[in-house]
């Protein structure tokens, strides 16, 4: 017995040795990254100081050219989308951004499913796991997953689902991104379409599944936005149906004086292939035109 608690004991200590020293290097190699997606969430937390932010989700990264913003509206300007987030995520960032800078204006692509409606919240912590250390994150934590505590208290477990990604944007980082913005260049030969009868379906079954949490940490966001003017947008899809869903961001942008940008069914993009490289995403032309949109309409505005 005392030779197999000897044997225990001493595993124990290898594994949290292990777990302490591969973990530790994952985190300074994560924090240290200087391209890709780490290294595009190190320069957001860390590094930015731009008059003009852009959060959301795969819409935002692919749809807003930052660099045409800038140079038209003569104010800096980044993409901080990320591919599958919303909300969960940008109300951290937010928090984490605000105690060292102050943004001028932050445009918000609306995603529903990652913003409004009800989900599984957990599986979007998955970026934040790197920030635990930062109160607002272990906050967030426990209010969607208390059980997360004791899962942290590995530091490998903080890197395991990103195993490859730190090693790959640290030792060789791609720089694909232009501000952020990410552009995609397929067209019409890998046009992929939903029936749209399907996806009506969805949205009907969908917009009556507000998420009370994830509308707490929009109304949080908007209540810290002294000194920043947020504008939410939606922007075009191929099928060009409204997603209801959407409505109470769009209520909650009225009721604080934020401007709401709904450009889901604009004749100008909706069948129109020539824009899209999916029934959701705009290719590189597509993201081109509608970013020159978007500034129309802030000039039309009086915001900028």
């Amino acid at each position: 017995m005392k030779g197999f608690l000897l044997r225990l004991g001493l595993f124990l200590a290898l594994a949290l040795l292990m777990d302490r020293g591969i973990g530790s290097a994952l985190s300074y190699m994560s924090k240290h990254a200087a391209g890709g997606y780490l290294g595009h969430q190190n320069y957001i937390l860390n590094i930015m100081m731009d008059d003009i932010l852009v959060f959301g989700s795969s819409r935002a990264i692919h749809h807003y050219n930052a660099a045409l913003i800038a140079d038209s509206l003569g104010l800096s300007c980044y993409n901080c989308g990320q591919d599958g987030e919303g909300i969960i995520l940008y109300h951290a960032w937010w928090k984490m951004i605000r105690r060292r800078h102050r943004p001028r204006l932050v445009i918000y692509e609306v995603t529903p499913a990652y913003d409004i409606l009800w989900g599984d919240n957990s599986k979007h912590l998955g970026w934040l796991k790197g920030s635990y250390g930062d109160e607002a994150v272990r906050r967030e934590f426990e209010e969607i997953d208390p059980s997360e505590r004791y899962k942290m208290l590995s530091l490998l477990y903080r890197y395991n689902s990103r195993f490859h990604q730190v090693l790959l944007d640290y030792l060789h980082p791609v720089h694909n991104m232009d501000r952020g913005f990410l552009p995609v260049n397929s067209g019409l030969d890998t046009l992929r379409i939903k029936d749209e009868r399907q996806l009506e379906e969805s949205v009907s079954k969908n917009e009556m599944q507000t998420d009370s949490l994830k509308l707490r940490y929009l109304e949080d966001m908007l209540r810290e936005a002294e000194g920043t003017r947020f504008v939410f947008v939606y922007s075009p899809t191929w099928y060009g149906i409204h997603d209801s869903g959407v409505d109470p961001i769009m209520d909650l942008a009225h009721r604080n004086g934020f401007l709401f940008l709904d450009f889901t069914d604009s004749a100008k993009y909706v069948h129109h292939d020539e824009f899209f490289y999916d029934g959701s995403h705009l290719n590189t032309r597509g993201a081109d035109e509608f970013t020159r949109d978007v500034i129309r309409e802030l000039r039309m505005q009086n915001n900028y």
